[in-house]
């Protein structure tokens, strides 16, 4: 069953007085379920495809339907709560706060649900559980390696329990060994039932999910 799918998306910006073509056109259908890494060089559009998948952007043209929604008709108020209900977000720089600890992290979403704390309790610990932290989730960021620090930035994904998880690089700021162990929790999420979407710049990586779509100047070129 089909989950995400767009039609003849096209994305300019404007820089240094110039309009730069990021997405050309590109026509994508994602199911329930896949795992689909996004390749191309620096420049390619990868990042902007991602923004509009997970709501942060629109597209100048053509259109985007997320699980029977047309998300080109939507208010912002309406895109969030789509990002806050739906999509898991995670990103090659951890975004955690410094000034909380691992649960205080993994926390936050919750709370700006509106969610009780007995509510939360529960719904944090297991995410930390599914990231092998529960015995870190008292440490700050910068009393946790790089692998543990995207581990919460996963676990915080989690709580919300989103149907849909977007990386952007995630594994861009770790070493090999601590990236295929990343790479694992997300083969494990797909396992799960979620569908995964994980932006690359490394075959190798890419070659781990079920199917790789090819980006080139804003263009889909091979969906293998």
């Amino acid at each position: 069953m089909t989950l995400i799918q767009l039609e003849h998306v096209s994305k300019n910006y404007a820089m240094g007085g110039e309009m730069i073509r990021a997405l050309d056109d590109v026509s994508l259908e994602i199911d329930h379920g896949e795992f689909v890494a996004i390749m191309g060089p620096s420049g390619s559009g990868k990042s902007t495809l991602m923004n509009i998948l997970g709501c942060l952007d629109v597209a100048d043209r053509g259109d985007y339907v997320l699980d029977g929604k047309a998300i080109n008709r939507l208010k912002d108020s309406q895109l969030a709560e789509i990002r806050n209900r739906k999509i898991g977000f995670v990103f090659q720089s951890f975004n955690l706060l410094p000034r909380l600890n691992a649960y205080e992290n993994v926390e936050l979403p919750l709370i700006y649900r509106g969610m009780s704390r007995k509510e939360r309790e529960p719904l944090v610990m297991q995410a930390l559980e599914a990231v092998d932290l529960v015995d870190r989730r008292r440490h700050l960021p910068s009393e946790l390696s790089g692998g543990q620090q995207q581990r919460v930035a996963i676990a915080r994904t989690l709580a919300g329990d989103p149907a849909i998880i977007l990386a952007d690089e995630p594994t861009g700021a770790l070493d090999s060994k601590t990236g295929t162990e990343i790479l694992g929790i997300f083969q494990r999420l797909n396992e799960q039932g979620r569908t995964v979407v994980l932006i690359t710049h490394d075959l190798a990586i890419a070659q781990q999910a079920k199917r790789v779509v090819y980006f080139r100047d804003g263009k889909l070129n091979e969906v293998g």
